[in-house]
């Protein structure tokens, strides 16, 4: 029957040869007519003869998502895949095999993961040890054979039976030494190494329909301690999995004992790698503020007095986005990242509750970073949709980045305006003149502003057709508005008042005007109206608001440097409602950068008014820098003209103010 239905289901190996490796793919996922035991048979079949083909080293793709596995046959692939590995490491001449397993959206349960946490860390004999009462892996080898995987938990669960003729099981026990044994596991070397691991969609973590539960804890608190290292992955997916509080305060215990490990070990300089060191736990809501005070508080306390080359790092990535974290949470975060600077890469707490004041305690607590480390404290920080997050907050940032302690912010589709894009304009010119210094060590700057709206360019609306009624009406209404304001314009110098009615906005008069081809700005008091706006509109643009600051004439004494020593700065304002005027004021603060040894790009995609060799231009393609000098030559002459309008509107008003005295 297996082999009948084996054609149905459909491997896709391909195999990429690259330099001294190989890249090989199995592909059994969204598979629903076929039940679980015959897909764990086809996957290891082909772990098993990849593996046999490949003695240079190899990685594998192992996607079994959306298949239908239940915990037997999540752990029984698991089990199998160590099993295959550790039998062949027997032969001595095969090299590191990396594997890649995507278990996402299938129906693993809190017993299912902690049986599978205790496989990787070869923890079965002491998870026995510790809790007879809860559920536990038990392995039966006999003569080479099939392995038997049970549920001790008031029964017996279905069994998954491995072919012996494709796999070879490892006959070989753990020592039950304890503390003892700790200097043979860090040493032990495997043939297998999973780099990543995904989880993601499971209801496993115990705050949805599945409770959790004490076995699913204490895993999880030995798989962030690494004592029994053998096969935990680098990287742990487990979005949208049920996480909650107490699975944090499972992680940060590991983190606890596993720094309390290295403290130990390093009197004898030898240190263990933490494990894993990307975690992404996002789409978890019941995690909130109670969990991310967990996780960081056990960052906080995994430090030493004499960390200051940036040693203590414990993870390269934390992704707590989508949490329900709110300002407790992030002012914990940031008590952490004060007290033990470096421990994190990058940090993720987008879609959350964050305000302005959890922001300013992230970016405060960067810069009292200086005091403990000489270097970046933090490469990323993620803080997109979150609406409670203003200018004040942009504000805090922006010295954060200046100050060159954080890498790259990424801000996007918060509450930010022209204030606060002014903030990071002013940082940018600040960075410019540190390039080279020690004080600013850095050579990329990221900075991503898209989707905050404090462009003047107002959205299009969809109208009728051509000659609906809707569209018509509308369109005289505008026009009639439009011809009121003109003889009401015309005649004001006669001494003539017309009570007409005037335009509504700035665009009714754009439509008519382009129809009826009239430029009103023959008038000079029309003129000195106009200019008087575009000073109004100027002060609330974001990006014209940024580009000011780096035109601040107080930029021109930056000092030149080498193009050895250019800094890259890129800037995101994707979907921010930016006018032509607004690309031209970018444009002039490129070509102003760029003077003082600063290399800018700026990514304007998703603004309806700019086509596309504008984009690439701001983007630094060379083959448009006469574009480029172009919108900036006439963005410079704009200015001189509303300045010249304002200076005008200045004497004319003290010269009314004169004649009332």
């Amino acid at each position: 029957m297996v082999l009948l239905l084996l054609p149905a289901i459909i491997c896709m190996l391909r195999a990429s040869s690259t330099y001294a490796s190989s890249t090989s793919t199995i592909h059994q996922s969204h598979i629903f007519h076929v039940e679980p035991i015959e897909v764990v048979t086809s996957v290891l079949s082909h772990v098993h003869h990849n593996h046999r083909r490949r003695h240079d080293g190899s990685i594998m793709d192992v996607d079994v998502s959306s298949t239908k596995l239940d915990d037997d046959a999540a752990v029984s692939i698991v089990q199998g895949i160590l099993n295959t590995h550790d039998a062949n490491n027997d032969d001595g001449d095969i090299d590191e095999t990396v594997l890649n397993l995507k278990l996402e959206m299938n129906r693993i349960t809190p017993v299912g993961i902690s049986n599978m946490f205790d496989l990787l860390v070869g923890a079965k004999e002491s998870n026995k040890n510790e809790e007879t009462q809860n559920a536990a892996m038990t392995t039966e080898d006999d003569d080479g054979g099939d392995n038997l995987v049970t549920d001790n938990n008031n029964e017996t669960t279905s069994s998954t039976t491995i072919p012996s003729e494709d796999i070879e099981t490892d006959n070989t026990t753990n020592s039950d030494n304890n503390g003892e044994n700790v200097d043979i596991a860090l040493n032990k070397q495997s043939s297998l190494r999973i780099d990543k691991l995904d989880l993601s969609f499971n209801d496993c973590g115990g705050e949805g329909a599945n409770p959790p539960s004490a076995q699913l804890l204490n895993s999880v608190r030995r798989l962030f301690e690494n004592e029994e290292y053998s096969a935990i992955p680098r990287i742990i997916l487990m979005e949208n999995c049920g996480i909650g509080a107490a699975f944090c305060r499972s992680i940060g215990r590991g983190i606890l004992n596993a720094y309390e490990r290295n403290r130990i070990l390093s009197e004898d300089k030898t240190r263990c790698l933490y494990r894993p060191s990307v975690l992404r736990i996002g789409g978890n809501p019941a995690i909130g503020d109670a969990g991310a005070v967990a996780i960081a508080a056990a960052f906080r306390m995994a430090t030493s007095d004499d960390n200051t080359d940036g040693s203590a790092l414990i993870m390269e990535e934390l992704d707590l986005s989508s949490c329900n974290i709110g300002d407790v949470g992030a002012e914990a975060i940031a008590l952490a990242l004060a007290c033990n600077p470096s421990s994190l890469k990058k940090l993720d707490l987008s879609n959350n509750k964050i305000t302005d004041v959890g922001v300013i305690a992230l970016a405060r607590a960067l810069l009292e970073s200086r005091e403990r480390t000489s270097g970046v404290a933090l490469e990323q920080i993620i803080l997109d949709n979150n609406v409670g997050i203003g200018d004040d907050g942009a504000a805090a940032l922006a010295k954060a980045v200046s100050a060159g302690v954080v890498s790259s912010v990424h801000i996007r589709s918060c509450s930010i305006c022209a204030e606060g894009a002014a903030a990071f304009g002013k940082a940018v010119k600040e960075m410019a003149k540190q390039i080279g210094t020690q004080q600013f060590c850095s050579t990329q700057v990221d900075i991503d502003m898209s989707g905050n709206h404090f462009g003047i360019s107002k959205p299009k609306k969809k109208k009728g057709s051509v000659y609906s009624a809707s569209f018509l009406r509308d369109k005289a209404s505008s026009n009639i508005k439009f011809i009121g304001r003109s003889l009401q314009s015309r005649l004001k110098g006669s001494g003539f008042g017309l009570g007409l009615t005037t335009a509504e906005s700035d665009d009714d008069e754009e439509d008519f005007g382009n129809i009826v081809g009239e430029d009103l700005s023959d008038d000079e008091e029309d003129v000195e109206e106009i200019d008087s706006d575009r000073i109004n509109v100027i002060a609330r643009c974001g990006a014209r608001s940024f580009s000011g600051e780096i035109l601040d004439p107080s930029c021109d004494d930056a000092t030149q440097v080498n193009d050895s020593m250019m800094l890259q700065i890129s800037i995101g304002m994707r979907q921010c409602f930016l006018d032509n005027g607004a690309i031209d004021s970018l444009a002039a603060a490129i070509l102003s950068m760029r003077k003082v040894g600063a290399f800018m790009s700026v990514d304007v995609n998703m603004n309806s008014d700019v086509d596309d060799l504008t984009r690439a231009a701001l983007r630094g393609d060379n083959k448009e820098e006469v574009l480029l000098s172009s919108c900036s030559e006439r963005y410079m002459n704009e200015v001189k003209r509303v300045l010249d309008a304002e200076e005008r509107r200045q004497a004319a008003a003290e010269v009314a103010a004169a004649r009332m005295f």
